[in-house]
């Protein structure tokens, strides 16, 4: 799961220039996690963002939970497993949360960033973040692949997946299903009330 936060909230900063990434987005995805060791795991979900600040996603698939962002709380939802066992919530403030900054920071482009270098290699657009921030994303590299040359992919869309070199060496694959951009989203979208019986950590 934290794996996906950091995946998820990487999207945004593909912004070659003004207009790439819209201030808000909504689409669905399919992730598929490589280990060091070989292993692939897979989900599957819908991920939604608004600037600044904002996004809420919902993994459907294998196990299902939602996590909600504003800029003042997080709710982080678990169902219950079991029948007859309490649904949890855990809410925290969202103060300070490092990659919703970097997220909200490149919303007009890449260009000349603190955080990372940017470089072609024919279809492929490399973000590679620099030592002292690495850690802090959990990431080394974000590559987004095209079908064709990569300088001339204008916007999100253009982008057929994503792949993520985490620092422990694992790979995080992504692709974004129907995305649609300029989503106005309902008051109250990106909050979260749980039932009456929903545990509750604060």
């Amino acid at each position: 799961m934290k794996l996906f936060l950091c995946a998820l909230l990487l999207f945004p900063v593909l912004a070659v220039a003004k207009g790439f990434v819209p201030p808000s987005f909504q689409a669905n995805y399919e992730e598929s996690l490589v280990s060091v060791t070989g292993k692939i795991k897979k989900s599957f979900g819908k991920v939604e963002y608004k600037f600044p600040g904002h996004l809420r996603f919902e993994v459907t698939s294998p196990v299902p939970s939602l996590f909600v962002v504003n800029p003042n709380k997080t709710w982080f939802f678990q169902p219950a497993f079991v029948k007859g066992e309490r649904d949890q919530v855990t809410i925290q403030r969202s103060a300070n949360l490092p990659l919703i900054k970097f997220l909200d920071s490149v919303k007009d482009g890449i260009e000349n960033s603190k955080l990372f270098t940017t470089t072609y290699q024919k279809n492929d657009l490399v973000l590679t973040f620099v030592k002292t921030i690495q850690k802090e994303m959990g990431f080394e590299e974000v590559t987004l692949h095209a079908t064709t040359d990569a300088r001339s992919v204008k916007e999100l869309k253009g982008f057929e997946r994503i792949t993520l070199k985490h620092i422990n060496r694992n790979k995080t694959t992504i692709r974004l299903i129907d995305l649609k951009e300029n989503v106005s989203f309902p008051q109250g979208h990106f909050e979260f009330t749980p039932s009456a019986n929903t545990k509750v950590i604060e």
